[in-house]
């Protein structure tokens, strides 16, 4: 049984700050001996990012009225268990609830 919870922080960088204090993200060094952030063991993470609503395009693929940026940087997480009482205080006021009815993105 997975558990899935839906993340919005205010911008890309509290957001990947917020997973790394909860311990869901580590960071290592890459083959260029330069650090990079990846999920910790048994997290799974999809970034989504900025989500647009709206907009309209004409035929040929121009915009003529541009989207709306939603408030928020999204991020789905996915445990095979709850988060922990220590992750849930790291990411108090990220997790979205309720559950979103339509989530942007869902897990295969």
């Amino acid at each position: 049984m997975f558990h899935d919870y839906y993340l919005r922080g205010p911008d890309r960088d509290t957001t990947r700050a917020a997973l790394l204090a909860a311990g869901l993200t580590i960071e290592i060094e890459d083959e260029d001996d330069e650090p990079r952030r990846v999920p910790a063991e048994g997290v799974n993470l999809s970034t989504i990012g900025r989500i647009y609503e709206g907009g309209e395009w004409d035929a040929e693929g121009n915009v003529v009225t541009p989207p709306t940026a939603l408030p928020g940087w999204h991020v789905n997480l996915r445990l095979e268990r709850p988060l922990t009482v220590g992750e849930q205080a790291a990411l108090a006021g990220f997790v979205v609830t309720p559950v979103p009815g339509t989530p942007y993105r869902v897990w295969a």
